[in-house]
């Protein structure tokens, strides 16, 4: 395994970009050639390779919302399209994901924790203890927070509301317009996101005991579409004992995402070539995975775990994270199977945490330090964590900016994202063979040159985190593969029924739609 042999698949997956729009996005054309591409390339090392269908819907409105205040004053609001997220000119947009659903004159009951003027980070509608008995067979109003909208939705359902009305938080620019965003998959109620007006002026009615109600209408359907993932298989290994690696083959429609995840799409095609070259037999069999809507809320994951027989999950020994190892500003971060760290609630199944000390270990035999990250539900690993399956990985970094102590331990500069080019456009093969533009460096608006300075610091640094990643993720592939009775046995449906009850992620996938 090489880091060359890598990059040329991140390549091939640039120019499969460049030709598709400058993107691989699930429902592009992009993202049906990357996966042709995936599979031609395992084809070719003489696997037997096929797509597994997964249904992403995708969501139309047909004919406009409605909403409408009929008490205590009578005010119609201005409707908006996904189009218009983010613009002052409207007042609400429905949700992504929302059915066709007419309410007539229906009370207005907010969570008991909003909060006006806004210090920022509300919990409204974060737990079940927000929503006041009143709330069943009413429209709840939830001010937007630190909790995901998906979340504030589903304990909407819950509580017994007809209908949602989230307002934006307040209290900053960013925070005070309507927005589109999505609701989780099969919705069933109207929702809409609206400004921060809106919702104040419902809120305050209600607190002056003025009783407000609505007509409140979504016309949206659900109509089915048919992407693949990927799969394939050594011909050699126990197909009772199964090691299944998996990466995201979609990026952004943004960019063409070869950090996120080509990276670890191109790693699993040359481990998978390599394998097949050497001729090693592994003990335990190997399955690659290749999923598609991760971005849109790890769809083709989910939907890939949630088909598997019970008998199927407990021929599988594990999964092996692979998203996200060529971040310029990286960090060495692996996931805390065992929950050590982060507490029980943020962990993998039993077993998660025999691969993290495999992962680490392997680091720190070598010098080398880690840093411990939740299973906060941002990647495929979810849909194998709720099926019971002991899960982990490695994460080179995404958003969120490097700390002083992080420089310390892993280089790079202090206050910039650990991927600067995070679902950007410049998520590109320059970007990883070379360094960031210096244009999307934090520091630019205020000192351009020294932003020039910090992206030439990061020069090489995507290649340094492919080389440290690349090296411990085929340890720990391998060591799994040679191993025998690694993970403690699995009565399948008890620990999808344990793992579905402990883990409620923080999130469910990257993409903005399933924000705060």
């Amino acid at each position: 395994m090489t880091v060359e042999g890598i990059t040329e698949h991140q390549r091939d997956l640039q120019r499969v970009a460049d030709r598709n729009g400058g993107t691989r996005a699930t429902r592009t054309s992009g993202y049906l050639a990357s996966a042709a591409y995936v599979k031609s390339t395992l084809e070719r090392a003489g696997y037997n390779v096929h797509y597994e269908m997964f249904n992403m819907p995708e969501w139309r409105e047909t004919a406009p919302p409605v909403l409408r205040q009929v008490a205590p004053t009578g005010k119609t609001y201005t409707a908006g399209t996904a189009a218009d997220d983010g613009l002052p000119s409207v007042d609400y947009i429905p949700f992504e994901h929302t059915p066709t659903k007419t309410l007539t004159n229906v009370k207005v009951v907010p969570t008991d924790d909003i909060v006006i003027p806004s210090p920022g980070g509300t919990t409204s509608g974060c737990e079940m203890s927000d929503f006041p008995a009143a709330t069943s067979g009413a429209v709840s109003l939830i001010q937007r927070g630190t909790c995901q909208f998906t979340q504030k939705l589903a304990n909407a359902v819950q509580a017994g509301a007809v209908g949602v009305i989230v307002f934006n938080e307040g209290g900053t620019p960013d925070r005070i317009p309507a927005m589109f965003r999505s609701a989780p998959l099969g919705y069933s109620l109207p929702a809409v996101l609206s400004s921060f007006a809106v919702g104040q002026e419902l809120y305050n009615a209600y607190k002056a005991g003025q009783n407000p109600t609505v007509d409140l209408t979504t016309n949206g359907v659900d109509e089915d579409r048919w992407y693949p993932n990927v799969v394939a298989e050594t011909r050699r290994g126990d197909p009772n004992h199964v090691v299944a690696l998996g990466a995201h083959l979609d990026s952004v429609e943004a960019g063409p995402g070869i950090n996120d995840d080509g990276s670890g799409t191109s790693f699993q095609l040359e481990l998978a070539e390599q394998l097949a070259k050497s001729g090693a037999a592994p003990r335990n069999k190997i399955r690659f995975l290749w999923f598609g809507g991760e971005e849109n809320g790890l769809i083709g994951s989910q939907y890939y775990a949630a088909h598997l027989s019970d008998r199927e999950v407990a021929r599988i020994d594990m999964l092996l994270d692979t998203d996200m190892i060529a971040s310029p500003n990286f960090a060495r971060l692996v996931y805390d199977g065992d929950g050590s760290t982060f507490g029980s609630e943020n962990s993998g199944p039993e077993g998660s945490g025999t691969i993290e000390k495999v992962l680490t270990e392997y680091w720190s035999q070598r010098g080398m330090v880690s840093e411990p990250i939740p299973f906060d539900g941002r990647s495929d690993y979810v849909g194998f964590v709720n099926r019971g399956i002991p899960a982990g990985g490695v994460f080179a970094g995404a958003e969120v900016p490097k700390t002083a102590e992080q420089v310390a331990k892993f280089g790079g500069v202090e206050g910039e994202q650990l991927d600067p080019c995070y679902h950007e456009a410049c998520d590109t093969y320059s970007t990883v063979t070379g360094q960031p533009p210096a244009t999307t460096m934090e520091t630019y608006a205020t000192n351009p040159t020294l932003a020039q300075q910090q992206a030439r610091s990061l020069r090489g640094n995507a290649l340094r985190s492919l080389q440290q990643f690349k090296n411990t993720l085929v340890h720990a592939a391998w060591y799994f593969a040679q191993a025998r009775n690694a993970f403690p046995a699995k009565t399948s449906a008890l620990n999808a029924k344990t793992a579905a009850n402990k883990h409620q992620f923080t999130y469910q996938g990257h993409e903005r739609a399933h924000d705060r």
